[in-house]
């Protein structure tokens, strides 16, 4: 088989383990490091999720900003760029979920270029080094912990901003899986539905590859089924190992769309989660198994190859089990009805679907006809 060329992005450094998150300041990048700004939300502030982290920095956090909202704000980003310059800071440590690191690295970037965040946006607008940054996830979904994108939402304009620049890989991350026992089931269940979705997508993108591959059907495998890590930490919410094996499975599924990209189905996901206010990963399980069936005419030996990789029989088998994980232990409902859609937010759903870049690296090129084909399929 012949293997066509491709680039993998160097990986962050990753700490695992019980009680990670307390030695965030005190081991790997932030050791020597003089003055920090802390990026975080007040929920995980009130949760004393930020206790340990900020207790391993001691008077080296000049800065904690508790105030990103979901999916960010690039007036905050640009306002806390400008209060951290003004401190003189030279790192930068996220605890959060994925809104909260996604801000760090916009902090990162406005102060390395010297940009308001939205002249930033779009694919290689970087191309230099930023300051250090280490994160703390404190959800097991979005893997930005290891991924090259951040994705911070402009509220004034109604829209998501979007940088890709390889300059956006933090330099570390702590994997603390007790900061996750806490986490709401619903959190949890739309959390772990969005790394399946990345590891599902990247195994059969157009800019897939063996590496991006192994690492997503790895996560695959600690993620799906009533064994999974991900069912197994609805049931038991406080089972470290399984809340451990989400946290893994996230990174691996990050790295994996960090080199193979993303698909239609995370097209679709932004344009009902911008229309509707729908939850990422709720977004993305909603449309999963429609964009994978779309897809088969393409992409059958890619599932095929991971059906084979996990044990499972055929593509059916595949199929099957995750529509076991998404709608059946995880809750993600079957219909765009029951997620609020109507017959008036067809045309909507369509045309944001049509104009995000995430079409552009799904295996099956989508038009109009096939992209309202995917929406009645699920009405």
């Amino acid at each position: 088989m012949e293997i066509a060329p491709f680039l993998h992005p160097a990986a962050s450094a990753v700490v695992f383990g019980a009680g990670a998150a307390a030695r965030a300041g005190s081991q790997g990048p932030l050791k020597r490091t003089a003055r920090v700004a802390v990026v975080t939300d007040r929920g995980v502030r009130a949760a004393g999720l930020l206790e340990g982290p900020l207790a391993s920095l001691g008077a080296r956090a000049v800065l904690v900003d508790d105030g990103v909202v979901p999916d960010g704000d690039v007036r905050h980003v640009d306002d806390l760029a400008g209060r951290a310059r003004e401190l003189g800071v030279d790192a930068l440590l996220a605890v959060g979920g994925g809104s909260v690191i996604d801000t760090a690295k916009g902090v990162g970037a406005v102060l390395a270029k010297g940009k308001r965040l939205i002249e930033l946006e779009g694919l290689a607008t970087i191309r230099t080094s930023l300051l250090p940054l280490v994160c703390v996830p404190t959800t097991a979904g979005t893997g930005s912990e290891a991924t090259q994108f951040a994705v911070i939402k402009d509220h004034g304009e109604g829209k998501k901003r979007v940088l890709m620049d390889t300059a956006l890989v933090p330099a570390c991350a702590f994997l603390d899986p007790t900061l996750l026992v806490g986490l709401p089931r619903a959190v949890t269940a739309a959390t772990g539905v969005d790394a399946i979705a990345h590891a599902l997508e990247a195994v059969a993108s157009r800019l897939k590859n063996p590496i991006a591959s192994a690492l997503a059907v790895e996560a695959l495998r600690l993620l799906l089924g009533e064994r999974g890590a991900l069912a197994r930490s609805l049931t038991a919410p406080d089972d470290v190992g399984a809340r451990g094996a989400c946290l893994i499975a996230a990174n691996l599924a990050g790295q994996a769309i960090s080199s193979a990209m993303l698909g239609a189905c995370h097209a679709f996901g932004h344009a009902l989660g911008a229309l509707k206010g729908v939850p990422h990963g709720v977004a993305n399980g909603a449309f999963l198994l429609a964009v994978l069936r779309e897809n088969l005419a393409e992409a059958r030996p890619a599932y095929q190859q991971t059906a084979a990789a996990l044990g499972l029989s055929d593509v059916d088998g595949l199929f099957a089990e995750v529509e076991r994980t998404v709608h059946e232990i995880a809750g993600v409902p079957r219909t765009l009805a029951a997620l609020g859609v109507g017959a008036g937010d067809v045309e909507g759903l369509v045309e944001r679907t049509l104009g995000d870049a995430d079409l552009g690296t799904n295996p099956v090129e989508l038009d109009e006809a096939a992209v309202r084909r995917v929406i009645a399929a699920l009405r």
